[in-house]
């Protein structure tokens, strides 16, 4: 069961540091010139589908088979924690964000990359960036609330 618990932090750590790093890159990105941008954004693309994507879907299944083992260990008074609810809710609520929104988002925003011959980028590149950013700030504050839900309530 270690090695399960040690997938579930390994996973939170691609998962939150991914998505911390690609917030960090993003944003950094801003003032450069278009054609510097939509190669980051392509880079982007990437991170989240090796690491973010990756961590989301470690997380979800090693969470998954956490709370299989509490319940057939008899752990009652554990599973009635509602720390360990929010935890459950918010971890999977955010893990699914990531897989199902963020996930298409961002490959369909890495495709759309491109920069014309005037140095502009489409409308729909700019409109799954903004999406891209609400999702995955959504996604990156449930995995906070998961994260720390077991130490604050």
């Amino acid at each position: 069961m270690s090695l399960v618990l040690f997938g579930h932090l390994l996973g939170s750590a691609l998962w939150i540091g991914g998505a911390l790093a690609a917030m960090v890159i993003a944003m950094a990105s801003k003032d450069e010139d278009a054609r510097v941008r939509v190669g980051v954004y392509r880079l982007l693309a990437r991170v989240h589908t090796m690491v973010i994507g990756v961590g989301a879907v470690l997380v979800l299944t090693t969470g998954v088979l956490l709370t299989m083992w509490l319940s057939e260990a008899g752990a009652a008074d554990l599973l009635r924690e509602p720390r360990l609810w929010v935890m459950l809710l918010t971890g999977g609520a955010g893990g699914l964000l990531v897989l199902f929104l963020g996930l298409p988002t961002a490959v369909r925003m890495g495709g759309l990359a491109v920069v014309d011959d005037d140095g502009n980028v489409s409308p729909a590149f700019e409109m799954h960036r903004k999406r891209q950013a609400l999702i995955s700030s959504i996604a990156g504050v449930l995995a906070i609330v998961a994260l720390l839900a077991w130490k604050i309530l």
